[in-house]
């Protein structure tokens, strides 16, 4: 099993906080519009926490979505993967995929801007 948190301070630019120019709203819609297309089981969504789980066989993705402004808001990821070969593999194509589909979709202002 291998897990994978994004954060602020990763230097990592894949593990790093992504901050688009736009708000909680369109970025939670964006991104539940993503997992629905990839098939993915979403299980819970609060917008209370701002955290969507959601769950494919074998990866489960917490992702924690937080406004700074109504034109910055950044997107946090933890995975979990159980596969016997590609788990990073796996979790990285997850990533790339997500991000690539959010900078469709809005500017991307960059990465752990607030470390």
């Amino acid at each position: 099993m291998v897990v994978v948190e994004t954060s602020e301070k990763n230097n990592t630019n894949l593990y790093a906080s992504h901050y688009y120019k736009t708000s909680y709203e369109k970025l939670k819609e964006a991104y539940l519009k993503i997992l629905t297309e990839n098939n993915f089981r979403i299980v819970s969504i609060d917008d209370s926490y701002s955290e969507i789980f959601a769950e494919q066989p074998h990866l489960s993705v917490q992702a924690k979505i937080i406004e700074q402004n109504p034109k910055e808001t950044s997107i946090d990821f933890y995975i979990s993967a159980e596969y016997l070969f590609g788990n990073r593999k796996k979790v990285n194509s997850f990533l790339t995929m997500v991000y690539a589909n959010l900078e469709k979709a809005f500017e991307i202002k960059g990465l752990g801007l607030h470390k």
